[in-house]
């Protein structure tokens, strides 16, 4: 009973530091490890969800119409229209798939077009790259305070080199606004910069918004089981050089003509059903070939990171339970003889990772797993060091009997 108390109270003073620690990222590493191994293991379970396609809404500027717009590629008072029509259904996310760039002399309609793009929470405009190449300084000058660059990278392999941009967005449309790479050899979701760092695809920066996730918080994994983690429950596979297979997917469409219609939520109930409210919206010209655009390209990429499973951890409620079952699990090995203490934390511990695994494979949940095995190892040391031991209490059991027969 003294054995078990004093225990007790070791076990919860460990737990009490080993929470301190972790609330301040000190096992970070451990465990971005374990979710790896999880993950590693799972790939086959992250697939798009056309359930959910619905999230992702593709506007189409048609080759086919390009007699309907002032200019073709469309000119900023072509796009100034259209935001006039998404205006009324308040998307949370505007993705901009072809850069809005034109040559000089340079329209009048360029500071219109970003008045109109003020009132959307989020904005991404796309920079296009060359198809070989790696950039320099001078290629990336124009929006060196515009890319945003993920700096936690890890794993073997090495992501494709960041090619020159040859087409950026116009500096008047820069300010307050996320710029992705659309272009280059592979289609990627990140690309090494020479500088130090990752720059992120269009798809990637639209899904960061989307999921209101600082770059800060993302980590991108080369080599085997590559992918990028959006947050704590995004993660994107890709292949082991760092490139990406979109899948084609049906995304909801809308032709921009009919966002440039007065009176569309009046006129057009379909279009309105599919537009909703507070979607990511993809804007891009498209045609009606069978061949994929580009544009059409990066609203299968996007409406792809969008839909796939949620990696989800465990809440704060649930780890304590864990947590609590690893400490009478660690008392129950004061029952045995401190002979087998070792043999059966080692089951102990092998029983949990074992269901932590089966637990990740069945619904996508982990647990942070340094303070249940922790827990369960302290247990296990205090019970080979100090458990009881069956052979000396029946040597001091025959020593009494002996002593009482002589007297």
């Amino acid at each position: 009973m003294i054995r078990a108390l004093i225990l007790l109270l070791l076990l919860s003073g460990l737990g009490w530091g080993l929470v301190r620690e972790q609330g301040r990222g000190r096992f970070a590493r451990v465990n971005d490890t374990w979710v790896d191994f999880l993950l590693a293991n799972s790939r086959g379970r992250f697939k798009p969800d056309p359930a959910k396609l619905g999230d992702v809404v593709f506007v189409r500027l048609r080759e086919e119409d390009k007699k309907e717009y002032e200019t073709w590629p469309p000119s900023p008072g072509d796009y100034s229209m259209i935001m006039k029509g998404l205006a009324a259904f308040e998307p949370s996310v505007l993705v901009f798939a072809d850069p809005l760039a034109w040559p000089e002399p340079k329209p009048d309609s360029i500071p219109g077009l970003a008045q109109a793009l003020l009132p959307v929470p989020g904005v991404v405009l796309a920079a296009e790259a060359a198809g070989e190449g790696e950039a320099d300084e001078a290629s990336l000058a124009p929006l060196s305070d515009h890319l945003p660059v993920l700096t936690r990278l890890g794993g073997e392999g090495q992501l494709p080199a960041l090619p020159p941009l040859v087409k950026v967005p116009e500096p008047a449309l820069l300010p307050q606004k996320d710029v992705g790479i659309v272009g280059g050899p592979k289609l990627a979701l990140a690309y090494h910069r020479k500088q130090g760092g990752a720059v992120p695809s269009l798809a990637l920066a639209a899904a960061s918004l989307a999921t209101h996730t600082p770059y800060a918080n993302q980590r991108l994994r080369t080599g085997p089981g590559a992918g990028v983690h959006v947050g704590n429950q995004t993660f994107v596979p890709f292949e082991k050089d760092g490139s990406l297979k979109p899948e084609a997917l049906a995304v909801p469409s809308v032709n921009g003509l009919e966002l440039m219609t007065a009176n569309l939520v009046d006129a057009d109930p379909a279009v309105a059903k599919t537009l909703g409210k507070g979607k990511t919206v993809i804007l891009g010209m498209d045609h009606d070939a069978k061949e994929p655009s580009p544009a059409r390209t990066q609203a299968e990429v996007l409406a792809g990171l969008m839909t796939l499973p949620r990696v989800r951890e465990l809440g704060r409620t649930a780890q304590i339970i864990i947590w609590v079952l690893c400490v009478l699990a660690g008392l129950s090995l004061l029952l045995l003889p401190k002979r087998r203490a070792t043999a059966r934390t080692l089951i102990l511990l092998f029983s949990v990772l074992l269901v932590a695994y089966v637990a990740f494979q069945i619904a996508l949940v982990w647990c942070p797993p340094t303070i249940p095995a922790a827990l369960l190892l302290a247990a296990g040391v205090f019970a080979r060091l100090f458990g009881h031991d069956p052979d000396k209490v029946r040597s001091k059991s025959r020593r009494s009997g002996k002593f009482y027969r002589r007297r």
